[in-house]
């Protein structure tokens, strides 16, 4: 298993031909992609001579904070230094005391729980670094210079190692000295209750409720299969077994050991058995993700409203590139003044622009539910760093151009009917190419490729998972068994939680 992003070798010129073919334009790219490397959860197996805290944030114990001085209320910066401290468990009154780490001299790099490390900042700075390559350099599609906002769209989950992985990314992708002195990228982030850069269950009551009943079922499956031969080979450190919903569970072993492998920490004897890490990471998969593979009401609460902000910034793109097309196309017929007033007459008339560049800085969970909704996910953990690109692409030719037309009684909707062009939608996982079960009928993508659904079918697919109001289906359903997936239902009226509806209301 690779905890770490292996990043593929940069394609060659041949290779980017026909990777991005001649007649096709792009239009609008959207990156979905998972923070760096990070520490565990929780302070988990001090027994495997873990310490509770990690040194591996050097970077990360320098802080800036804005402050006000007065009088004059002038914002200045300040900085300061972090240091943790911890309790003594075994002194009276929980004593304070400073936090430690493997060694002493380990103090000032100390992480947080769950906290980006200097690694993974490193590795969200390398595919700022690729993408700037490819889509600047290479391709010319994104401006050499961050002079403006108006290409950009940015936004992060609330959570830290997500912002920070985003903005290490962004200086990969623009380093100082390719941004306007002074401009400063937005980004945007939502409340808790309205976040969906991952699959919300906390804030999602009938998502918790599914959640708890496929937990309850792979529990069923795989508490049998991990107590034999994974807890076996691992009794020396989990001395009660390994098991989906033990203590610790199986995704909190699994979250500690992909870290430790993130950041070549030793591990016990035990982990180094392919068969005891493939039993307990493919049992965390099948609970994780085994209600979004299998229940569309699960993937719309989970990733749907998340796949609808990618559908509605490329309709965004696909409108402005036909303003732009129109535009073009007027010009050669009443001159390049007066398609200059079309071009003011465009702007007044059609609201939100697009963005040329999205950037959605999320989690683990979140890419692997969005490739299970879209019948994609390969059965891997996505490791740290990973990201999933959703291109749109125009064919180069408009099918209808624009012959006679009065420009003093001009309509933006009726000249953009005029424009036809076809659009295609390609997604690419860790820069390899993926093909979606949707996309794969004939006049449903590229002829001769697959891999460029197009745009209509690609709607047609996500708009099976775009709930139509996200908070109202959270509240809708609760109490009721898993609705379209009746073997699924079987199987969890068999477990033992499904007799105490107590269990059930709890997570509802």
């Amino acid at each position: 298993m690779e905890a770490s992003r292996a990043f593929l070798p940069l394609p060659s010129s041949e290779e980017l031909k026909k990777l991005y073919p001649s007649d096709l334009e792009l239009v609008n790219v959207q990156i979905l992609f998972r923070h760096g490397e990070r520490t565990p959860v929780r302070a988990r197996f001090q027994e495997w001579g873990l310490a509770p805290f990690w040194p591996f944030c050097n970077i990360a114990s320098k802080f800036s904070q804005t402050i006000v001085t007065y009088p004059n209320e002038a914002p200045t910066t300040f900085e300061y230094v972090r240091r943790l401290e911890s309790v003594a468990k075994d002194l009276p009154k929980n004593v304070p005391v400073s936090a430690y780490g493997f060694k002493p001299g380990d103090e000032s790099s100390l992480c947080m729980l769950g906290e980006l490390t200097d690694l993974g900042r490193k590795t969200g700075y390398i595919l700022g670094d690729r993408l700037r390559w490819l889509y600047v350099e290479q391709l010319k599609f994104l401006p050499i210079m961050f002079d403006s906002h108006k290409d950009f769209y940015f936004r992060s989950s609330h959570i830290a190692r997500s912002n920070e992985t985003l903005l290490s990314l962004f200086h990969g992708l623009y380093p100082s000295t390719y941004r306007k002195a002074g401009l400063l990228p937005h980004v945007f982030t939502r409340l808790f209750p309205q976040e969906n850069a991952y699959p919300n269950d906390e804030n999602c009551r009938r998502l918790s409720e599914l959640g708890f009943m496929f937990s309850e079922i792979v529990a069923q499956r795989w508490n049998p299969v991990l107590a034999g031969y994974a807890s076996s080979k691992l009794k020396d450190v989990l001395p009660n077994g390994v098991a989906i919903d033990g203590s610790p569970r199986a995704s909190g072993v699994f979250d500690t050991y992909a870290a430790c492998l993130a950041h070549d920490m030793p591990l016990p004897e035990g982990f180094k058995d392919s068969k005891v890490t493939d039993d307990i990471r493919n049992s965390v998969i099948d609970e994780w993700y085994s209600g979004v593979k299998t229940s569309n009401e699960y993937r719309k609460l989970a990733v749907g409203a998340l796949v609808g902000d990618f559908l509605y910034r490329m309709k965004l793109a696909v409108k402005d590139d036909k303003i732009s097309q129109a535009i073009k196309v007027a010009g050669r017929v009443i001159g390049s003044d007066k398609a200059e007033e079309l071009q003011s007459k465009f702007t007044e008339s059609s609201g939100e622009k697009g963005v040329k560049l999205g950037l959605y800085g999320s989690h683990d969970t979140t890419i692997a539910s969005v490739l299970c909704a879209l019948d994609a996910f390969d059965d891997k953990w996505p490791p740290f760093t990973t990201d999933l690109r959703f291109e749109l692409f125009a064919k180069k030719e408009i099918t209808k151009p624009v012959l006679n037309f009065d420009p003093s009684s001009f309509n933006p909707s009726s000249l953009l009917k005029t424009i036809k062009r076809d659009y295609y939608v390609r997604l690419t996982y860790n820069d390899v190419i993926l093909k979606l079960p949707a996309c794969a009928a004939e006049g449903n993508h590229l002829p001769g490729n697959s891999s460029f659904c197009t745009m209509a079918a690609f709607e047609k697919a996500v708009n099976e998972i775009i709930p139509d109001n996200w908070e109202m289906a959270c509240r809708s359903n609760l109490g009721k068994p898993i609705l379209d997936n009746p073997a699924m239902a079987e199987e969890f009226s068999k477990t033992p939680a499904a007799a105490n509806t107590s269990m059930v209301k709890a997570h509802a």
